[in-house]
Parts: C-alpha cells; sequence; structure tokens
C-alpha cells in the first residue's frame, strides 16, 4: 500500500488490497446474512421464551425487553447506591463506563448474562433501584442488531453564533452521509436508531478536554471517549448483544486466549461528525474494541465514501483490512485534497 505518513497523520490509497467492496449488495445477500439492512423486514433477536409469563412486548415490531431481561439490568441492581448523592442520569453513566470497562467476559458472569439466558425474571428488585434508566426506545434499540455508530461531536461555541454555522455544516454532512445527497432519505446500513446527534446530551462532551479539542474528535487510541459513552448510555448491550454464543462458556487456557484476541479486535464501528468532517468533509471512522477502547488504526474518509465503510463492515471486514499495521498509533487518510470531493 502505498501511503505518505506526516506526523501522526497518513494519507492512503483507498485502492489498497484490492480496493473496496461495492456499495450495492445484492438483495439476496441483504435477505440471507444482514436482514437489518432492509427496513422493511427488520428484524431483531428473540431470546428463548420464559418457562413462566413472557417478560416481553412489541414496540413497532421489536422485541422489547421488560427490566430483568437485559445482563445490564443486573448489573444495575447489583450496583446501585440508593444513598448516592448522584442525580440517576449521573449515576447511570458511571455504571455503564464501569459496564463498558469490564470487557467481554467481565459482562458475561452467572449473575450477569448467563443468568439472564437461563431465566430473566428477578423476582426481588430492591426498593430504590430504578427500572427505567433505559427507556422504551432504548430497549428496543437493544434488541436490534447493529455495531455501527454515527456520533455527532461539533455543535459550534454555545457562547456565539458559530453553533448556526456549525448546523448549517453538520447538515451538509449528514445528507451527504446518510441520505446520500436524497430528500426524505435514510441509508440502512447505519440504522436510524443508532444516529446520536442530540445536542443536550452530546454538546457537554464535546466541550471536555482530551476527547475533543478545539471541536476535532482527537481519537487517541486505547481510550473510551466520552461521546461513546453518551451514546452506550442508550445501547449498553452493543458490544455482545443478547446471543448465547460458545464464547460465553469458554474457560481455561481456551478463554484466555480468546480474550486476548478480543482486545485487538474490532467489535463496533464509529463514525464521527466532528468538526473536521462538518467543515472540511472529512469523517473520521474509529474502531473500538469490546471495552469500548479506540484501536489504534483510525481513518478520516471523505463524506461521499464514508457510507461504503459501513458496508464494508456489515459485510465482515474491519477497518484495519486497510492498514500495512493495525497496530501502528497513526490516522490514515484515504486520499487527499477536499473531503468533500
Amino acid at each position: 500500500m502505498e501511503r505518505q505518513v506526516l506526523g501522526k497523520e497518513a494519507v492512503v490509497n483507498s485502492s489498497a488490497k484490492g480496493g473496496p467492496l461495492p456499495l450495492v449488495l445484492t438483495r439476496e445477500y441483504i435477505a440471507q446474512s444482514w436482514p437489518l439492512i432492509l427496513p422493511f423486514t427488520l428484524t431483531s433477536f428473540t431470546p428463548p421464551p420464559p418457562t413462566t409469563t413472557s417478560t416481553t412486548t412489541m414496540r413497532e415490531g421489536l422485541d422489547l425487553p421488560e427490566f430483568g431481561y437485559l445482563p445490564f439490568d443486573h448489573f444495575v441492581i447489583a450496583n446501585w447506591d440508593t444513598a448516592s448523592p448522584l442525580s440517576q442520569n449521573e449515576q447511570k453513566r458511571i455504571l455503564v463506563e464501569k459496564w463498558i470497562a469490564l470487557g467481554k467476559y467481565g459482562r458475561n458472569p452467572k449473575h450477569f448474562a448467563l443468568a439472564t439466558f437461563a431465566d430473566p425474571i428477578i423476582d426481588d428488585i430492591p426498593v430504590g433501584v430504578p427500572q427505567d434508566l433505559l427507556s422504551e426506545d432504548d430497549r428496543a434499540l437493544n434488541s436490534m442488531l447493529s455495531t455501527t455508530l454515527w456520533i455527532r461531536t461539533w455543535f459550534g461555541d454555545p457562547k456565539d453564533k458559530s453553533q448556526e454555522a456549525a448546523d448549517t455544516a453538520y447538515a451538509r454532512l449528514r445528507k451527504t452521509v446518510l441520505q446520500q445527497g436524497r430528500e426524505n432519505y435514510h441509508i440502512s446500513y447505519i440504522p436510524k436508531e443508532f444516529v446520536f446527534e442530540d445536542r443536550q446530551e452530546l454538546s457537554a462532551d464535546a466541550q471536555r478536554g482530551g476527547d475533543v479539542i478545539r471541536g476535532v474528535a482527537a481519537g487517541c487510541a486505547g481510550s473510551v471517549p466520552g461521546y461513546l459513552v453518551a451514546a452506550l448510555m442508550h445501547c449498553p448491550e452493543l458490544f455482545e448483544g443478547m446471543s448465547d454464543d460458545d464464547w460465553r462458556h469458554f474457560t481455561g487456557e481456551e478463554r484466555a486466549e480468546e480474550l486476548a484476541e478480543s482486545d485487538r479486535v474490532q467489535s463496533a464501528l464509529v463514525l464521527v461528525a466532528d468538526r473536521k468532517a462538518c467543515e472540511e468533509g472529512w469523517v473520521l471512522v474509529l474502531a473500538v474494541n469490546h471495552r469500548g477502547e479506540i484501536l489504534p488504526f483510525r481513518v478520516r474518509e471523505r463524506a461521499k465514501d464514508t457510507a461504503q465503510i459501513a458496508v464494508n463492515w456489515l459485510q465482515g471486514q474491519p477497518l484495519s483490512e486497510v492498514a500495512d499495521d493495525e497496530d501502528e498509533d497513526v490516522e490514515f487518510y484515504l486520499g487527499g485534497g477536499d473531503g468533500w470531493e
């Protein structure tokens, strides 16, 4: 692969390793492999029915897990501090941060995930433990099959008129990437439910030091950015979902090997609409592991080509496929010149 390294940035030829996969997927492939891609065939994982009264209701065609049906619910019950002076939302954020940091096996013990699969019904919920930390929409979200997130981090300076300019720039970016330049349209491989752009929720993280600097997302390898935590407060089950896969039952050496590999493997794709993306058209693309940590290889892609990366990820191609060295701590530009070209 030919690339030019400029400090911590690099420009690479996007045709490396055989070039990107075609943007258009066949209907047969989508129907067989990725039912989520087609809006009219949206499906979700349905856990095995419990032996007693059903604990799910339906919300617009999606399974809606009641409290106790998600592993995160069990974590909340085990860790909620009813005497804490923090607000409910502040304490929720702390729990989500801890939940993410546990990693896949930390979230898997018999009193969290495995217990949920065996029997999702909780007979005794301690007094004072909130059951509404996740809204109905959030609970529906945790039943969906997607590991691609779109997060807006640039909102302008709240002290001046730059907010209006930021909104205008973001609208252009959003239409280019998520709507493919069309009106009343949204690409299905970055589901609307996984688009996080609420100013009130995300602007505080955008103003914090290390994650976003002067509006530009830093993307520091090994970090768990605050804006990702804010998004995961809506979908704490994003990384493993509700599937009882074989790895959950690994022990000893097999488990140690699998865990060591998981720390270096992409578990989710995060597309960041920061200031550089909004103003220059270069979208930041991050691969994160099962702990929410940013992997070393990072990408800046042109706005019109960003959706292709989401398609590639759906087809099983991790971001590292276009890297010479996936462990190199560097930000790649997939091309040069104007990000709006």
